[in-house]
Order: C-alpha cells, then sequence, then structure tokens
C-alpha cells in the first residue's frame, strides 16, 4: 500500500513538470510556453525565433550568468559569445540592445553596460575593445542616427561619427584638424574683418576682443522623466578644472565680431572655436608688421608730411586735424602735432594701449596749430594709440611705436 502511494505522488508531481515542458515532434524543447509549440531549439518561457538556438525572457533577467569556482586558466568568462567571420555577413561577436520605435519619456536604457573595478589598479575596464589582424577598423567605434556600417580610414583604439562631448579635462599628446585643400570649398585670403562690408582691417576687430579671466560655475544635472528627481553636480569641485583659473573670451561678445567662430549646443549654452581665431591673429600680425614698415621707410620724408596743412580762413577757422607724431618709432620723445579752428570749445588729446583703454588725457586749451611732447618716461615699449577729441567727437586716431 505504502509502494502504492509513492508511485501516485511521483507520477502527480512529474506530471506538473512535463505540463511545463513540450517537446516539438522536430524535437526542438519549450519550458513554460503552454500549448505553443517551440521555434528555438530551446525556448524557455517564450517560443523563440527560428533564428535563435536558445530563446529565453525573464522579468527581470533574461539570463544571469555566473562564473565561480577554480581553473588553471588564465582567462575566465562568465558568457563567451563568438562569431567567426565569413564573407557577406555582418559578423556580431556579442550584442546588447535596449530600445524602443517610439519615446517613452520614462526610465533609462543601455544596450550594453560594462562594469569593471578592484582588480589590480590601473587594470580595470568597465568596456574593453580591440582589434585585431592589418585590416581598418577601430577597438570602439561610436555613432549617431542608427550608422551601422561605417568605413573606418585607417587603425584606431576609437573612431567616432558625430559630436563628442567631454564635460572635464581632456588629455593628449597632440590635437591636429583636418585642413587639406580637397576638403574646402569658396576658399579666400583673409583681408578684412568679417563682414568684409565693414571695410575694417583684422587688427582693428581682433583688437575689440576682451580677453577675460574667470573661475567655472558649478552645473547640476537632473534627472528626467521619473517620479524621483536626483540632482548631481557636473564638476568635481575637488578637480584642477574647477579650481585653476581660465582664461578665454566671452562667446555672446565674440559673436558680434566673428558669429562664425561661436556655435550653439543642443542645451542653448555657447562654445567658440579658439582653432579658428589663429588665422585672424596672425593676419593681424601681418598687417601690424605692414604699418611698422611702412612708417620705418618714411624716414626724413614723415617729418616734411607731418606738417599742418590746413587751409584756414581769415577769420581762423577750418577743420581740425591730427597728425602723424615724430619721430616715429621714438625712443627719448616725440611729437604730435594738431590742428584746432577758434569754434572749437573743448579738445583733448587722449592715448590709449591697444586694448583700447585711455592711459594718459591732455586738455589742450589753444587754438590754431599746435603740438604735444609725449616723452618716453610716460610709458613702456610698446605700440600705442592716440586720439584728437574735439567738443565730444573723434576727429582723428593714429599709432605710435615706443621701443627701448
Amino acid at each position: 500500500m505504502k509502494k502504492i502511494y509513492l508511485l501516485a505522488l511521483f507520477c502527480a508531481f512529474s506530471g506538473i513538470s512535463f505540463a511545463q515542458l513540450k517537446v516539438s515532434n522536430t524535437g526542438k524543447v519549450g519550458i513554460n510556453i503552454g500549448t505553443n509549440t517551440p521555434v528555438s531549439n530551446l525556448s524557455v518561457n517564450s517560443v523563440g525565433n527560428s533564428n535563435s538556438a536558445l530563446f529565453v525572457t525573464g522579468a527581470t533577467n533574461g539570463i544571469w550568468a555566473e562564473r565561480s569556482g577554480t581553473t588553471g586558466s588564465s582567462w575566465v568568462h562568465a558568457v563567451v559569445g563568438s562569431a567567426p567571420v565569413a564573407s557577406n555577413r555582418y559578423n556580431v561577436g556579442l550584442r546588447g540592445q535596449s530600445y524602443l520605435t517610439s519615446p517613452l519619456g520614462q526610465g533609462r536604457a543601455w544596450g550594453v553596460m560594462g562594469i569593471g573595478g578592484n582588480s589590480t589598479t590601473g587594470y580595470n575596464y568597465g568596456v574593453f575593445g580591440t582589434i585585431y589582424g592589418s585590416q581598418n577598423g577601430a577597438g570602439i567605434i561610436g555613432t549617431i542616427n542608427n550608422n551601422q556600417d561605417v568605413d573606418v580610414p585607417g587603425i584606431y583604439a576609437g573612431y567616432f561619427v558625430g559630436n563628442i562631448r567631454i564635460t572635464e579635462t581632456m588629455y593628449a599628446q597632440t590635437v591636429v584638424e583636418y585642413s587639406d585643400a580637397r576638403l574646402k570649398q569658396n576658399i579666400a585670403e583673409l583681408r578684412t574683418a568679417i563682414p568684409a562690408s565693414k571695410g575694417v582691417s583684422t587688427l582693428n576687430t581682433v583688437l575689440q576682443m576682451t580677453p577675460v579671466e574667470y573661475n567655472l560655475k558649478q552645473q547640476y544635472q537632473e534627472s528626467k522623466g521619473d517620479s524621483a528627481t536626483v540632482k548631481q553636480a557636473l564638476y568635481d569641485e575637488k578637480s584642477q578644472l574647477f579650481q585653476k583659473k581660465h582664461y578665454g573670451l566671452i562667446a555672446q561678445d565674440l559673436q558680434k565680431l566673428y558669429p562664425d567662430l561661436v556655435y550653439e549646443g543642443g542645451d542653448g549654452y555657447l562654445s567658440i572655436n579658439y582653432t579658428g581665431i589663429i588665422p585672424l591673429l596672425i593676419q593681424s600680425i601681418k598687417e601690424l608688421k605692414t604699418e611698422i614698415d611702412e612708417l620705418k621707410s618714411s624716414g626724413s620724408s614723415e617729418t616734411k608730411s607731418a606738417q599742418p596743412a590746413t587751409s584756414l580762413s581769415p577769420d581762423g577757422t577750418g577743420t581740425a586735424a591730427l597728425y602723424q607724431n615724430t619721430p616715429n618709432p621714438f625712443t627719448q620723445s616725440t611729437r604730435i602735432q594738431y590742428y584746432l579752428p577758434s569754434t572749437i570749445t573743448k579738445a583733448y588729446l587722449c592715448i590709449y594701449d591697444l586694448q583700447g583703454k585711455q592711459l594718459k588725457q591732455i586738455h589742450i586749451a589753444e587754438r590754431g596749430e599746435g603740438v604735444q611732447v609725449i616723452p618716453a618716461s610716460d610709458f613702456r615699449a610698446g605700440i600705442y594709440l592716440y586720439g584728437l577729441i574735439a567738443d565730444g567727437s573723434q576727429v582723428d586716431m593714429k599709432r605710435m611705436i615706443l621701443t627701448e
């Protein structure tokens, strides 16, 4: 009687187990798929598909593989994916996908997530990619817009198609930019400021740039689309990047002079193409050298040309004028000549540095032809601007050069 009871109990449990296991007439096995016919060789919680030998679905994890125990091998793996290279095929060793055809607006999606840490210091990798063989390719490739067929024109550790953003410091031995003439169109020699319709020299436009020093302001990122909002600081406030002073330009100011050097990001913040400023500096140096050479080559003829040539009316009226200083360049002192008609009520001679900062203002009380002597001891060696202001209007602006 006892044996009969045990046999009945065994059959009952076996019935329950075999009810969850189904084998098709082609030998394919399905587990927990009800009365459906398995399509994959082994299907768990789903009928699978004809492209997969093993098909598993799960509420939290489809497959969890954990390596344990000891082995004599140096390389140990929880999961190994291998796809031998075959012609006319897209061969993928291991693929991860987390994607919806329509935006959900909640949650997070990682196609592949890798976490590595606390092994030998310096040898911890979240995600590792390398390239074998002699054919072109890259260890890591990143693209946008579902671009999955990228022709890599060389052998690289990383190759990216699309914009790349780095929130902190990028370290590199050398940074180069493509500048091949074959990649460019509408090439024109840089002669004037942009836009050229202003007719202003590049030097004068560059002089309007205002360099500043500053520290970074902490920015915060908030998680979006989930019930709990998490606010995270963008910068490590103990890092050198955050602690040190920075030097540069304000994008909004540069945009007024050279809008093509300023870019707007997807977050609405403005960025500057600092490399694009280098040709402007080169052109400014060339223009400045031309002016210096012209001043040096003028020689004695400069003194003669600097004499006032204003035609005066009998009552002493005429047009206010400012003349080139002599000598120029100078080492001890220089003379600045001018003419002011009697109708002018207030007049000043102002001297500026190349950034436009006023260094000296001289009130001129006399009218008619006059001269101001500027001693070299008032300034350091360099290039300066001087202008004549009459009744609130600038009559003219010229440059003078003080040498050691």
